[in-house]
């Protein structure tokens, strides 16, 4: 991907969603049925509110969301601690052992579970980019659709720093809710591949119409996260 392409991105970035007032910052992107939250940049955070929740449940989720807000630095902290490698514009270089180690470094952390998944097809990078997501976020129930250009951008910044000689990937946080109990959930997710699907990322220009073909795999690390009491 050329700088005249990623600054481009960056310039539309601003005009996507209008920022949340509330201090730390997020965005805010209205769907018809709801709202995403999500963090800007390419630290991925999110979260939907239902526009039919209970106002309890709204704050909660909210309250959750904002607390999750700091852990991306804490995450490459961590990552810097136990590995020394840096994490740039979203993309992180380590397998799941080594990112497995970082994450339960972290208090109140610990890995739930690793599913692997294999996509394949034809389509634009939108929306390969869109199934992609809308598989990885479908258990929050909003549609991804209003989150395209914003996703697309974001994953270009993080396709612009991807290496194809290693296993490469980036960490996805959601805040969902528990069912019955209506409480919420943080769970960040190390998503990954080799550097065989890396070969093929980095060919797919994000800004184009064009049509790709794709056979790709990745593999998903959940981990829960549970903020630690303030009681000493």
């Amino acid at each position: 991907m050329n700088s005249q392409i990623l600054a481009a991105r960056r310039q539309r970035r601003s005009n996507i969603v209008e920022q949340s007032p509330r201090t730390p910052s997020y965005l805010v992107t209205l769907t018809e049925t709801g709202k995403w939250l999500h963090a800007p940049g390419s630290d991925f955070l999110f979260a939907y509110l239902e526009n039919n929740w209970p106002e309890s449940v709204q704050n909660a989720v909210t309250q959750a969301y904002e607390d999750a807000l700091s852990m991306s630095s804490v995450i490459k902290a961590s990552v810097k601690n136990t590995s020394g490698q840096d994490v740039v514009n979203g993309l992180y270089l380590l397998n799941q052992p080594a990112m497995t180690e970082a994450m339960n470094a972290i208090d109140g952390m610990g890995q739930t579970d690793v599913n692997s998944f294999n996509e394949s097809g034809s389509g634009t990078a939108v929306s390969i980019n869109g199934e992609f997501f809308a598989a990885i976020l479908g258990g929050l129930g909003g549609d991804v659709a209003p989150l395209l250009t914003y996703l697309t951008t974001e994953m270009g910044d993080v396709q612009a720093q991807s290496p194809v000689t290693q296993a490469f990937g980036t960490v996805i946080g959601m805040i969902s809710v528990m069912p019955v109990l209506n409480v919420p959930v943080t769970t960040f997710q190390y998503v990954y591949s080799d550097s065989q699907t890396g070969k093929w990322f980095v060919k797919v220009n994000c800004g184009s119409s064009e049509h790709y073909s794709y056979d790709y795999s990745y593999t998903v690390v959940a981990y829960n996260y549970v903020k630690p009491s303030d009681a000493v």
